[in-house]
């Protein structure tokens, strides 16, 4: 074998590592620093996959079958009225451990198959900003790093909750329409498109609205000037939307019988039980400390060794890891999409989408907290998988210099989040922390960083719109033989 054929085969190797173990170390890290069942809605999760695995569907009203004797109880079951395709996934590792006495262990195996999901999340993200950015050497495990770095990927990634699964899989449906709207894709990627979108709709109501926006996206550029056929587009389309109601709707038919609405929220109750109250809308949309709370999952909460001006969780970080690095990536987007020649129209729809999901899911949430639900900063990570590349892509000028900056205080912050997470005081008898463990777990991470922005720094610069990190295939014509695409350089 030649030097120059093992190259691109040993950095594809270690760029596996580097996302694995960015994907692993975080989301374990916590999971061995957070007490099972200490959130809220962890045991709810929990209990909802037992009873499924015991053949049936959760009511509210009844509450929980799992008799957790640590950590948080709900009274009542409020994760009922979500679909129940997570849960499936769940039974089989949660039903027998339950069922065996293991009520703690149960917790933690759940927690365990959440983190494998992040390890997906983290390939499909690669996949996304490959595709978005094609001709920007290093996209793609740059946009990896910078969702592996998220706050709330490490602690929704060790945890029981949804999102994860959820921003997998609208990653999964997105990432299938670039394929398709750019028309290098095969009959796979619109299978991959159908499935995908199903499965959003088994998995949250939130995600119907994502999942209907891409099949119109995925419709007007089959008319648009490009490889995708009109005929081909509508056919993938309608066959999305028929598999969304072919296998979810019948769960939010159920939910409007038990509830009243298709969400199967319980408003009344919320009102009665906690301290929601509903709100105006605009009053929602104008409140800072909305937006301060909401944006917290790639900022970080306050910490004993920094001073107070830098401990603030909004603006500063904020500002300076999220923003910034935003809106210069979307103002790059824009240059380069106006600089290009090969399918424009098509880059320039992708685009609008990008921002059309993520104003969605800001708009879902100010509604649902208008309406006495909570304001948690985990539901605006569904935005992270279609934003990452752009936050990624000005981290990428000077070969990558302001990424290693940038990795090396995300990763220093982790660490001390994880410092306040083994030093919490919960009320209530906690299942067993396990610090070392959680440390090490933490080193997996500082080393698939390390390893990510190794391979940043020193990879090819390849030629104008060749894509170094992935290998031609034979029979298809080189990057370099098409029209440099509208986000690559000009």
């Amino acid at each position: 074998m030649t030097a120059a054929a093992a190259g691109p085969r040993a950095r594809r190797v270690l760029e596996h590592a580097a996302l694995v173990l960015l994907g692993i170390g975080g989301p374990l890290a916590y999971l061995l620093a957070s007490p099972v069942y200490s959130s809220g809605d962890e045991a709810a999760h929990v209990d909802y996959a037992l009873q499924v695995w015991h053949g049936r569907l959760p009511v509210f009203e009844r509450g929980l079958e799992l008799q957790n004797a640590v950590g948080f109880h709900p009274p009542v079951q409020w994760a009922s009225h979500h679909p129940p395709l997570v849960y499936l996934l769940l039974a089989p590792v949660v039903g027998p451990l339950v069922d065996a006495g293991h009520v703690d262990g149960a917790g933690m195996a759940a927690r365990g198959v959440m983190v494998a999901l992040s390890v997906a999340l983290l390939y499909a993200v690669r996949a996304i900003g490959t595709r978005m950015l094609p001709g920007v050497p290093g996209a793609g495990l740059a946009s990896a790093v910078v969702v592996g770095l998220s706050a709330l990927f490490v602690r929704l990634g060790g945890a029981v909750y949804t999102d994860i699964p959820a921003a997998l899989l609208s990653a999964l449906a997105f990432l299938a329409l670039l394929r398709l709207a750019l028309g290098d894709a095969r009959r796979r990627d619109a299978v991959l498109f159908v499935a995908a979108c199903a499965a959003c709709g088994l998995t949250r109501f939130s995600l119907l609205p994502i999942a209907a926006l891409l099949a119109v996206v995925l419709v007007v550029a089959g008319h648009l000037p490009g490889r995708l056929r009109p005929r081909a587009a509508w056919a993938t389309a309608l066959a999305a939307v028929a598999a969304v109601l072919a296998t979810s709707g019948w769960f939010y038919l159920r939910n409007r019988a038990l509830t009243g609405n298709l969400a199967g929220g319980h408003p009344e109750w919320a009102a009665e039980n906690t301290r929601r109250v509903a709100r105006p809308p605009l009053e929602v949309v104008t409140d800072p400390a909305f937006w301060s709370r909401m944006s917290e999952q790639m900022a970080i909460g306050t910490y004993p060794r920094l001073p107070d001006a830098l401990a603030a969780p909004w603006p500063w970080w904020t500002l300076l890891l999220v923003v910034l690095p935003l809106v210069a990536g979307l103002a790059l987007a824009v240059v380069r999409l106006v600089r290009g020649r090969d399918q424009r129209a098509v880059r320039a729809l992708l685009l609008a989408t990008v921002l059309a999901a993520c104003a969605g899911i800001a708009a879902m949430q100010v509604l649902h907290h208008a309406g006495g639900g909570s304001a948690f900063a985990r539901y605006f990570f569904a935005m992270v998988p279609f934003l990452a590349p752009f936050v990624a892509l000005p981290l990428l000028w000077l070969r990558g210099a302001p990424l290693v900056l940038w990795g090396l205080v995300r990763v220093w912050l982790l660490g001390l989040e994880l410092e306040v997470t083994l030093q919490r005081d919960l009320r209530g008898p906690q299942a067993e922390l396990y610090p070392a463990g959680a440390w090490w777990a933490f080193g997996m991470t500082v080393a698939g960083l390390l390893l990510a922005l190794g391979l940043v720094v020193a990879r090819p610069r390849g030629r104008q719109g060749e894509r170094p990190d992935q290998p031609r295939t034979v029979g298809t014509p080189a990057a370099d033989d098409r029209p440099a695409g509208a986000l690559a350089p000009s």
